[in-house]
């Protein structure tokens, strides 16, 4: 007896026995370790005192049903209570004691706590919800190339179900030149010399479609001696689609650099530059290999860089800036602007160069040319003043002594010659200010349209009173301008609307709209109007609808008024049709603040 008793002590197990109404009679010093109970407080307890009420029952029916069907053995998993309120999961394997005479007389059970078992199940079990859940392929391989395991997605991937691929060999899916690339790998890994766990191959779905992959190894224990290769695969069919439509654009771009007229870099918050291209660099005789990677600093003399530094350095603040330089013996024209990615951060500065050497000596010659011909205008208009004058006063002075000798015809005569010597003066004085409107203008300044309105009605008050004039205007704007030449403009339209009017009394309408960058003035009449084929000469120097007994003028005043608007990079034009009116419309920009 004593012999059974150390056994029984001596198994790490927890052995109970229980009497036919379940209380324990005995328990070894594992099965008080497993509770937290003494001997002393287990002996004589109902076994509720350690497993939950269903379980007692359910283990009591288990036993008296073994004593029925004269089974050796039942196993049933449930918690032990422990003293302390915890939980322990456990495995119970009980038999019943049946006496003599056949009847229920208790029950022997050995306990083991499944604690460490049941915590490497929901290990296992998570890590199988992993790889289940991820959308890579996972699979593993045995050493002659049998598939062991497959998650879904690599099955759903190949288009097969995953018993489909169990026990197959992997010749089902690649080909052998990837298998021996996969096997070289796996004894490398066994090796511990691989430098790269990963391979891109071409993989055959059920239907023989090819599916590109990328595949990373490593290798696992198997239950024999040998060793198991786990893959983790990815379809890279999008990323490979992506890669190509990337280097189609990097090729398009670089193209469309490569042919840019002018010069394109692209540079980084050091100023140095990681693209460059364009015909301009041939030009120049500058390669792309000497651009790319050197910074501004290295590229321009020290006075350059210092004009150009704020301008690309502007571009990481998301400003674009353009400006000229005089470099290499070229005048080039510069524009700089923020490269931003699709969420909007700027990743790079762009500079775009544009030769712009023949524009400026052309637009050199065009202003040399200019001023030679404002002065020879001038000298002209100076020249021809005195001997027109001399003209007009001879011709009246001969009027006066000589108009008794003199018939109606012969008066006549004179009054023709001394209208045409002034008209003709009229028109030299016009073209003398058509060609001083660029070079002797005021600067531009902000100028209140209210009182250049005001002050022009001011200067027609006579001519208005005299045809009973109309003039209605809606509240007029500040702008950018030459005060004194937007009077001339202001003064040459009302007096065209007056002029023109008709036989009515003139009824005159001054509207304004502005935005942000620009003011859009009309002045409209209600007088004969001008046909449409004659809209556009009339902007031209000299250039009349009317002889001069119709309506007196030297032709000059709408030329002068597109000139004076152009100066102010602004635009005029006229719409009209004969018998409604006319309303003439310009522009000009708005006055900073």
């Amino acid at each position: 007896m004593t012999q059974y008793e150390t056994i029984i002590e001596t198994i790490e197990d927890g052995i109970y026995v229980l009497d036919d109404e379940y209380r324990f009679v005995t328990v070894n010093q594992a099965y008080v370790d497993l509770t937290g109970y003494s001997r002393e407080e287990l002996l004589g307890s109902h076994c509720s005192l350690v497993v939950e009420d269903s379980v007692s029952s359910t283990a009591a029916e288990a036993s008296r049903a073994l004593t029925d069907a004269a089974a050796n053995a039942a196993t049933i998993e449930a918690a032990v209570l422990r003293k302390d309120g915890t939980r322990v999961p456990a495995e119970s394997r009980f038999s019943p004691i049946v006496s003599s005479d056949g009847t229920y007389d208790g029950t022997v059970g050995v306990v083991r706590d499944v604690s460490e078992r049941k915590a490497r199940e929901q290990e296992l079990r998570q890590y199988e919800t992993i790889v289940e859940t991820v959308q890579d392929g996972i699979y593993v391989v045995d050493e002659e190339g049998i598939f062991t395991m497959v998650n879904e997605s690599y099955a759903a991937m190949l288009d097969y179900a995953p018993e489909e691929l169990l026990g197959s060999h992997v010749s089902m899916i690649v080909d052998d030149d990837v298998h021996q690339h996969a096997q070289e790998i796996e004894a490398q890994l066994a090796q511990d010399e691989a430098d790269d766990t990963s391979v891109e191959a071409t993989v055959q779905r059920a239907d023989g479609t090819p599916v590109p992959t990328e595949a990373t190894f490593a290798l696992l224990p198997s239950d024999s001696d040998g060793r198991e290769r786990v893959g983790v695969v990815r379809d890279i069919t999008e990323r490979n689609e992506r890669e190509r439509a990337l280097e189609e654009s990097e090729q398009r771009y670089r193209t469309l650099i490569d042919h840019f007229p002018g010069a394109v870099g692209l540079y980084d918050e050091a100023f140095e530059y990681t693209v460059a291209g364009g015909e301009l660099l041939a030009d120049l005789g500058v390669s792309q290999e000497e651009i790319v990677g050197a910074t501004i600093y290295d590229r321009y003399p020290d006075d350059l860089v210092e004009q150009i530094e704020p301008y690309f350095q502007a571009v990481f603040d998301g400003e674009s800036n353009t400006f000229e330089e005089h470099h290499l013996g070229r005048d080039l024209w510069a524009h700089t602007l923020p490269v931003r990615n699709s969420e909007g951060e700027i990743v790079a500065g762009m500079l775009m160069v544009q030769d712009i050497t023949e524009r400026k000596d052309y637009q050199r010659e065009i202003e040399a040319s200019n001023e030679r011909l404002e002065q020879f205008a001038y000298a002209a208009s100076h020249d021809l003043q005195e001997p027109l004058r001399m003209i007009v006063s001879y011709l009246q002075l001969i009027e006066r002594r000589y108009h008794d000798e003199l018939d109606a015809d012969g008066r006549e005569f004179i009054d023709f010659a001394v209208d045409g010597a002034q008209r003709m003066q009229d028109m030299i004085n016009g073209l003398l200010n058509y060609s001083r409107v660029q070079t002797r203008g005021s600067a531009f300044e902000p100028v209140d349209l209210e009182t250049v309105l005001e002050n022009v009605r001011d200067d027609l008050q006579v001519t208005i009173d005299e045809r009973g004039a109309e003039i209605t205007a809606d509240p007029l704007p500040r702008v950018t301008g030459d005060p004194g030449q937007l009077r001339q403009v202001f003064q040459n339209l009302l007096s065209n609307a007056i002029t023109y009017s008709g036989e009515d009394s003139p009824r005159i309408q001054i509207s304004a709209d502005t935005n942000d960058e620009e003011c859009v003035i009309s002045v409209r009449d209600e007088g004969i109007g001008i046909d449409v084929e004659s809209q556009d000469r009339i902007f031209e120097v000299f250039q009349r609808l009317h002889n001069h007994e119709e309506h007196a003028g030297a032709g000059i005043g709408l030329a002068l008024c597109q000139r004076i608007v152009e100066r102010h990079d602004g635009e005029i034009w006229v719409e009209s049709e004969p018998g409604e009116g006319a309303t003439f419309t310009f522009t000009v920009p708005v006055a900073s603040e």
